[in-house]
C-alpha cells in the first residue's frame, strides 16, 4: 500500500486539540526529521474538552476530507443538567442555574428532537459571522446572530439520567453541535444545561473502538482507501481500463469504456461520485458521470507524461 494514500483512525484523548493530535501523528509516522514529507489532515475537529475518534488522512487522501467529514457521527455525551456556561461545556463559566428536569419530562421531549430538526449553533464556535468567526465575537463579550439551521438527529437514545447528569448515546448527521443540543433539551425541560463530556464513537462506518492512540499510529497501522472502503462510504466504484490512465492522471474526459466493473454503493445515488482504482487494487481518484463518458473530479494517482 502506498502511504499517499492512506488514513489513520485514532483516538484522540481529552485535553489536546484535534490539530495537536494531528502533529504528534505526524510525528510518530515520521519522526521529527522527516515530518513534513507528506500532507496530513483530519475529518473532522473534536473540541479539546472531547474524545474520540479522528480519522487522519495522509497524502492525495486528504482530498477526499469532504466525502469523510459528510459522513453521519455516533456520540457518547454526557448532559449536566441545572446549570448553563457561555460556551455550553464543561470550559466555559456559569452564566445561568434553573431546577433539575425529573426523568419523566426529559423522556418527555426527546421525540422532539428526534429526525429532523433546526438548530442554532452555538455562539461559541467556528462559524464565520460577517467575516469573523463567532467565537471571537463571543470573546469580545458581543453576541453574534447565527441562524437555525438544519440537521438530522438519527439516534437519541437516554442511557441514564442520575443526580441531574445524562448520558445519551446519539447518531446524528454531519455539522450537528451536541452542546446545543445538551441546551436545547434542557430549554425544552424549562432547565438549563452544558455537555459535560463528549466522546465520539464513530464516523460513518468507522468506530472509536477500532481506533489506536496517537503514539501507536506507526506506518504498519496505516489503512489503504480499498473498493471496501469507499462502498462503506457510499460511493460506486470500477476498474480504469490500463489505456486510459494517463489521460485520467491529466484530468482529461474519458469514455464511456473507460471504467470496468463498476459496483454501487450501499448509500450510491446519481450525485455521488465514482471511486476508480488500477486493476491491481490502488485507489486512483475520482469521476463523475457525464451525458456521455465520465469526467475527473479528484486524481490522487501518480500523473505521468502523455
Amino acid at each position: 500500500m502506498q502511504l499517499l494514500n492512506a488514513f489513520f483512525l485514532v483516538d484522540k484523548p481529552s485535553g489536546p486539540t484535534s490539530n495537536r493530535v494531528l502533529q504528534k501523528v505526524r510525528r510518530t509516522i515520521f519522526g521529527a526529521h522527516r515530518s513534513k514529507e507528506l500532507k496530513l489532515g483530519h475529518a473532522g475537529t473534536l473540541d479539546s474538552f472531547a474524545s474520540g475518534l479522528l480519522i487522519v488522512l495522509v497524502g492525495r487522501l486528504t482530498r477526499l476530507t469532504p466525502w469523510f467529514m459528510g459522513q453521519t457521527k455516533g456520540y457518547r455525551a454526557t448532559v449536566q443538567f441545572g446549570a448553563e456556561t457561555d460556551t455550553l461545556d464543561p470550559l466555559g463559566k456559569v452564566v445561568a442555574q434553573a431546577k433539575l428536569p425529573r426523568i419523566a419530562e426529559l423522556e418527555r421531549v426527546l421525540d422532539d428532537f428526534r429526525g429532523d430538526i433546526m438548530q442554532v449553533p452555538p455562539a461559541y464556535s467556528a462559524i464565520h459571522v460577517d467575516g469573523m468567526r463567532s467565537y471571537k465575537l463571543a470573546m469580545r463579550g458581543q453576541a453574534p446572530e447565527l441562524s437555525a439551521r438544519p440537521v438530522h438527529i438519527e439516534a437519541l437514545m437516554l442511557e441514564r439520567f442520575e443526580d441531574g447528569r445524562a448520558v445519551f448515546d446519539i447518531r446524528c448527521s454531519s455539522g450537528t453541535y451536541i452542546r446545543s443540543l445538551a441546551r436545547d433539551i434542557a430549554y425544552a425541560c424549562e432547565s438549563r444545561a452544558y455537555l459535560a463530556d463528549l466522546r465520539r464513537t464513530a464516523i460513518g462506518p468507522f468506530n472509536a473502538d477500532k481506533a489506536l492512540s496517537p503514539e501507536a499510529c506507526t506506518l504498519e497501522h496505516a489503512r489503504a482507501f480499498t473498493t471496501e472502503v469507499a462502498h462503506s462510504l457510499g460511493f460506486e466504484t470500477a476498474t480504469l481500463t490500463q489505456k486510459y490512465y494517463e489521460a485520467f492522471t491529466h484530468g482529461s474526459k474519458l469514455p464511456d469504456d473507460s471504467l470496468l466493473n463498476l459496483e454501487m454503493g450501499q448509500d450510491s445515488t446519481e450525485s455521488v461520485p465514482t471511486a476508480v482504482f488500477h486493476e491491481q487494487g490502488e485507489f486512483l481518484g475520482l469521476v463523475k458521470k457525464l451525458q456521455t463518458g465520465f469526467q475527473p473530479i479528484m486524481v490522487a494517482a501518480e500523473k505521468i507524461a502523455l
